[in-house]
């Protein structure tokens, strides 16, 4: 791009960045955002919940917590894609007390779970029963 004189926006380094968490390099993604920064291009909500979903799909939590952490510090708070990426994540990966604390957390900021989180939450939790009666569904 910058051979033909394109300058990329935020939106190009999103695109970008979502195909390589796709293929699972999520680093090199990352790189992106970095990229970004240095180029005076401000991250938005859509960078950091790619790179949230893409650390949480390739079971690496630690990193997907660390991208939120960023995220709140830059101002902007989670949305119910960060919340669901980082859900799915938690369920997939055994974690799913983990999830419903972020279930809870999510809930208290005011933000509606949706069917995606319950599916998240229905497949990760080993005793579906206590999480029904613990939500008086």
């Amino acid at each position: 791009m910058k051979t033909r004189k394109v300058v990329p926006d935020e939106v190009t380094y999103n695109i970008l960045m979502r195909g390589f968490c796709l293929l699972g390099k999520v680093e090199e993604a990352r790189g992106l955002l970095d990229e970004m920064e240095k180029c005076a291009i401000k991250p938005d909500l859509i960078s950091y919940n790619t790179l949230i979903s893409g650390h949480s799909r390739k079971g690496e939590l630690k990193d997907a917590f660390m991208v939120r952490d960023e995220m709140l510090s830059k101002g902007y708070n989670p949305t119910i894609l960060s919340y669901n990426a980082l859900i799915q994540g938690l369920c997939k990966h055994g974690e799913g007390t983990r999830a419903e604390e972020l279930l809870k957390e999510m809930v208290s900021n005011r933000i509606t779970p949706d069917d995606s989180t319950y599916i998240s939450l229905i497949e990760g939790l080993n005793d579906v029963e206590d999480f029904v009666k613990s939500e008086n569904i």
